[in-house]
């Protein structure tokens, strides 16, 4: 459909534009790489003279050029839909229709609900934008620590199996069943429904308003239903090597990785604060701080087999963040674990930057994140005493992912823990020369 009407040429140039940004900077091509920002100059003024038109295409380029605004560390750009400054100069755009382009147009819009004249694809086509957006807003609202503007009521049907989406034809309306079943994309939402809770239990333990009891109660709710999520995916959604192979395949590879890596980013983030050496010794602390461990390995494990399998390497931007998390919490156990896990932990810390080196190639964004985690590795070395998990420096290192972290001061401690210390700066070291 996207191949026809560039045929017919009926596709807005802000969205091929913004396409061939995306594509460029994968090319084997210098030249063809070096036009990369031109592309997306392109696509940033094709968008601006077109803003006014309240449409699918215009959500969709928005979407576009907003990811390539975060995708060259543009967090002002990236306000394409949260912020004022993006289309500043277009005067025609109020500033309060400017907190949010492409969620005021879905609003507009009524998405994802359907109009009489809609065929299937145009329905499914409504219902992806909207769910896109509800992501959108859910990591964004987080990277850029503003308040969410997607709402889910719990009304609204999850994406169907990508599989039956793609045999659909044009012109054919079809009633809506359960047969269309349920996609990666629409499990993917259903985790980014526990993420948002994982976010705003950080804050709330960041702003003092759960005493240890009530983090707990929240901790083991959030980690029933992340349980029970897993319980419940189909036994062919399940991470396995046949699995894997099986999606890469049907060319849904990488989607099926993107729904294992975010399972374990999620879980990783809920059971982080319990790494702080200070909380009193528990069951349920030393429970929590064993998944944390768990998850982020798997992240990692995840993360490097999906290299390995052909047609399932994930490269698209925000892993750099989830792999910065992850190697966070492995560099923690670097630091902090038993001698039998430094082994397998280094090797993780290893394969995590390899991967970030690769992803830096292709996404500018990525030396911001890279960045946090150098600073997150100071600031264990400087104290054995405080991990600065449970307040708001560490909600802005785990969550706010498109600002810039400081340091924390502290001081050093203990001879073990130097040499502890000289060991994560060799593993650092792939990233960067120590100096």
């Amino acid at each position: 459909m996207l191949r026809k009407r560039l045929r017919d040429e009926t596709l807005p140039r802000s969205i091929i534009y913004s396409i061939m940004a995306l594509a460029a900077r994968f090319s084997d091509e210098p030249e063809v790489r070096q036009r990369t920002k031109e592309f997306f100059e392109l696509a940033k003024f094709a968008l601006k003279l077109d803003i006014d038109n309240v449409s699918l295409d215009t959500i969709h380029a928005s979407i576009l050029v907003g990811n390539l605004c975060g995708a060259e560390g543009e967090t002002a750009g990236e306000a394409l839909f949260f912020g004022k400054k993006f289309f500043s100069n277009v005067t025609s755009i109020s500033p309060h229709q400017n907190s949010g382009i492409a969620f005021r147009m879905a609003h507009v819009l009524h998405l994802p609900d359907p109009d009489p004249a809609d065929d299937t694809i145009t329905q499914e086509v409504k219902v992806r934008t909207w769910w896109s957006l509800y992501m959108i807003d859910t990591w964004s609202s987080a990277g850029l620590n503003i308040p969410r503007q997607i709402h889910d009521k719990g009304t609204n049907r999850l994406p169907m199996c990508e599989r039956n989406f793609w045999c659909l034809e044009p012109g054919q309306r079809l009633e809506y069943d359960a047969q269309f079943g349920i996609g990666l994309w629409g499990y993917m939402v259903m985790l980014a429904r526990i993420f948002s809770h994982v976010q705003d239990l950080h804050v709330k333990l960041a702003d003092g308003e759960l005493n240890e009891q009530q983090v707990e109660e929240v901790t083991e709710a959030l980690a029933d239903r992340l349980d029970r999520f897993l319980e419940e995916l189909p036994s062919d959604l399940h991470f396995t090597v046949d699995n894997l192979e099986s999606h890469a395949a049907a060319g849904l590879g990488r989607g099926f990785v993107a729904l294992h890596l975010g399972y374990h980013h999620y879980a990783t983030l809920l059971y982080f604060q319990y790494l702080d050496i200070q909380l009193r010794e528990t069951p349920s602390r030393t429970l929590f701080v064993a998944r944390c461990k768990y998850h982020a390995a798997s992240f990692s494990d995840i993360l490097r087999l999906s290299h390995e399998t052909e047609e399932c390497g994930v490269i698209y931007l925000i892993v750099a963040h989830m792999t910065v998390v992850s190697s966070s919490a492995l560099l923690h156990t670097l630091l902090f674990g038993s001698q039998d896990e430094l082994q397998n932990t280094r090797k993780r810390l290893c394969h995590n930057f390899e991967l970030l080196l690769k992803l830096k190639q292709y996404w500018p964004g990525v030396e911001l994140m890279m960045d946090r985690l150098f600073t997150f590795q100071k600031v264990c070395m400087q104290s054995m005493d405080s991990i600065y998990t449970a307040d708001r420096w560490i909600v802005k290192f785990l969550l706010q992912h498109a600002l810039p972290i400081e340091e924390e001061a502290g001081t050093p401690t203990g001879s073990d823990f130097a040499e502890r210390g000289q060991y994560a700066r060799d593993a650092l070291s792939i990233l960067r020369p120590l100096v």
